[in-house]
């Protein structure tokens, strides 16, 4: 197994105008006991885990979620992408040329890089060589051995006719790694089977990212506000909240250290003008997606399909803003002014 590597926890969002008054609101106002409750902040941190789709499937009949935010079978295609990728397994070390390993005076230090090249793509085969980049550290010069090891990737070798399957072959050049000093050989040979081994947990268990989406979906679909720009903070209002407990249940099943926290809050004007402040932050960040691609579709031409998506865009948007408006009492002019030059603008679009 791979190491897990953890995602930091969120830190809570930002108030606007005075944070320390606000929470000293909250503070008050929730020891009293007596203040209505506006609804929740959901501050969620994921760390990678080995889970299969099975325990997910069930994890979600159990706590009774909805199973419409199961995500779909791992894809072997997918895990191979990750694993060759930019961010995917590669190695350093530096080397020096004294037989000790210490660089003594007029003796060079190089810095070694072992990566992965994208070749080519031919027919079901995908190829990708494992690359070595020695960097004399005293000049700046780099050079390169461009073929260490081949990775070849063979999309559905048996014709199953199933979606993403594949065979990984990883074909060490031996003469090349031969070449070098018994160290760096073990180096080389550790890559990889850290490849190897890495493929073959990302095509049994899903990633971190894949858990992290699932929760993320979810809260959304509870007419959520993102609070914090960065994710993993939102507000959800109490009449959207039931399935938050469950939701909480589940990503404690997630690797160690997985968490998803409900902090309540009353319902005060400190904690309106919060969330009011991130659901127009969020609706202008949307709208300004939607008229750059409304003008777009002008300049470069349009579809009535593509009209129909920016249309349903606008819909979602428009019934979304009236849903936050009507459960926060609190009327989003700027945003509905935003809407309405949106919706001429579409409409101009569906006439034309």
């Amino acid at each position: 197994m791979t190491t897990p590597t953890p995602t930091p926890a969120a830190p809570a969002p930002a108030a606007t105008g005075s944070t320390a008054g606000a929470f000293d609101a909250y503070t008050s106002a929730m020891e009293k006991g007596d203040t209505p409750l506006l609804g929740y902040l959901a501050l969620y941190s994921i760390f990678e885990a080995p889970i299969l789709r099975t325990d997910l499937e069930r994890w979600f009949r159990e706590l009774g979620l909805d199973e419409k935010f199961l995500p779909g079978p791992i894809r072997e295609d997918d895990a191979f992408a990750r694993v060759t990728g930019p961010n995917g397994v590669r190695a350093t070390y530096k080397l020096t040329t004294s037989p000790s390993g210490k660089a003594a005076q007029g003796e060079k230090t190089i810095a070694v890089t072992l990566m992965i090249r994208h070749v080519g793509r031919t027919g079901g085969k995908i190829t990708r060589h494992v690359v070595r980049e020695v960097r004399d550290e005293g000049s700046s010069t780099l050079s390169y051995d461009t073929r260490m090891a081949e990775l070849a990737w063979w999309r559905d070798p048996t014709e199953s006719g199933q979606p993403g399957v594949g065979v990984l072959q990883i074909h060490p050049d031996e003469s090349a790694i031969n070449a070098l000093s018994p160290s760096e050989q073990v180096k080389v040979r550790s890559m990889l089977r850290s490849i190897e081994e890495s493929y073959k947990n990302q095509c049994a268990y899903f990633s971190s990212d894949r858990l992290r989406a699932i929760v993320r979906n979810y809260i959304e679909s509870l007419a959520a506000v993102p609070v914090r720009s960065t994710g993993g903070v939102y507000f959800v209002h109490r009449t959207h909240a039931a399935p938050l407990e469950p939701l909480r249940k589940l990503v404690s099943r997630f690797g160690a250290g997985s968490l998803l926290t409900r902090v309540p809050l009353p319902e005060q004007e400190e904690m309106k003008d919060m969330v009011i402040a991130a659901l127009t932050t969020k609706a202008k960040e949307d709208l300004q997606r939607l008229a750059g691609d409304i003008a777009t579709a002008r300049r470069e031409g349009h579809s009535e399909a593509k009209v129909g998506a920016l249309y349903r865009r606008f819909r979602a948007l428009q019934k979304a803003t009236a849903e936050h408006s009507e459960l926060l009492s609190s009327s989003l002019d700027d945003t509905a002014a935003a809407l309405e030059l949106a919706g001429a603008q579409i409409s101009s679009l569906l006439n034309g």
